[in-house]
């Protein structure tokens, strides 16, 4: 990964110090990785669960990016999706929460904003 990549993921709060001691300092596998990242569809199935008001797939699919985020470092999305991850959590059916479209809105702009960055060095 060259020193432009990390500097602008780390610009947008990716902590890749972090990242990279998960991936046992190996940045060819941690690059690997995180290219992959704008491909996953799960980001995807949270939008559409929640269109569909279903809230197991919303939970799976939030959580899912949630866990794949913060794996990767990148931390600003994973601690926007996990406020809907608890939002869907434990609850037996959808809820009825103001705040889901703006968090969803606001994880959104996050996701855009890395995997631009991250389609930019792929």
């Amino acid at each position: 990964m060259d020193n432009e990549f990390i500097t602008e993921l780390e610009n947008r709060g990716v902590d890749v110090k972090t990242a990279l001691a998960r991936f046992m300092g190996n940045v060819n596998i941690y690059k690997k990785f995180l290219l992959r990242f704008p491909a996953d569809e799960n980001f995807k199935k949270i939008k559409a669960a929640i269109d569909t008001r279903d809230k197991d797939a919303a939970f799976m699919a939030a959580h899912t990016v949630k866990g794949v985020a913060a794996n990767l470092g990148l931390d600003p999305l994973s601690h926007k999706v996990e406020e809907l991850v608890e939002i869907f959590r434990g609850v037996d059916k959808y809820p009825d929460d103001p705040k889901i479209e703006p968090l969803y809105e606001e994880a959104e702009k996050i996701y855009d904003e890395i995997c631009d960055i991250i389609d930019r060095y792929s």
